[in-house]
């Protein structure tokens, strides 16, 4: 049961992702040259938040009882990608409007205020709706982070992503599940006057605390 869980149960467990920055789980010299690039790291990042589960790096200490400077290298350049490539969301400089709101709370601002714990939500029975951003010039962005606000539980069913340029609206992405976190990397920096977020499936009022939007310049 815990690999699949009940879909309407009590509690909402993550995943976990349990990796090791070398080959194997302890520190041995000869696989000083075989640490994980910041490439890989950056991959297994998106495989694993970017999918609501939670990315566990086993880091082990050497002889010294220091980390390695091979694994610092790794490690630093991964935490250096990690801070500027979410450094600045998009979405907030764009207009944001949405299809419907429960009310005053739940208001599409919700949505980049960078608050885990206020989401833009629809009225009772709505299990449907769109967030759209529009900005003022031709904007590139190649990753899109969304969230559900978790605490009231998972869900949405199926979704699509859109993205527009001369007025005409085409497809980015379609996804089954969003949950804690979802990212989403398109394969080059894409530029777009208006994005949107369209849910078509869902078991209840979706309740949706971030649809952001960015740019990473390093690719």
């Amino acid at each position: 049961e815990g690999e699949t869980g009940h879909r309407n149960s009590n509690n909402w467990l993550p995943a976990e992702c349990d990796v090791s920055i070398r080959p194997g789980w302890f520190w041995h010299a000869a696989e000083d040259d075989k640490v994980r690039t910041v490439d890989n790291l950056k991959d297994l990042y998106f495989k694993s938040v970017g999918r609501g589960a939670s990315f566990l790096l086993n880091v082990p200490p050497d002889r010294r009882g220091l980390v390695h400077e091979q694994d610092v290298v790794a490690l630093k350049g991964f935490g250096d990608w990690l801070q500027k490539a979410f450094s600045r969301d998009l979405a907030r400089g764009g207009q944001i409007t949405v299809s419907s709101v429960r009310g005053p709370r739940f208001a599409a601002n919700a949505l980049t205020d960078r608050k885990r714990d206020t989401y833009w939500s629809t009225p009772d029975g709505t299990t449907t709706g769109t967030v759209e951003v529009s900005f003022a010039k031709t904007t590139a962005v190649n990753i899109l982070r969304i969230r559900e606000a978790i605490a009231l539980g998972q869900r949405v069913d199926e979704f699509t992503v859109e993205g527009a340029r001369d007025g005409r609206w085409e497809p980015v992405f379609q996804g089954q599940s969003i949950g804690s976190c979802r990212l989403i990397r398109l394969e080059k920096p894409t530029e777009f006057t208006k994005i949107r977020l369209r849910i078509t499936k869902a078991i209840g009022s979706l309740a949706i605390s971030e649809f952001g939007l960015f740019l990473d310049t390093a690719g």
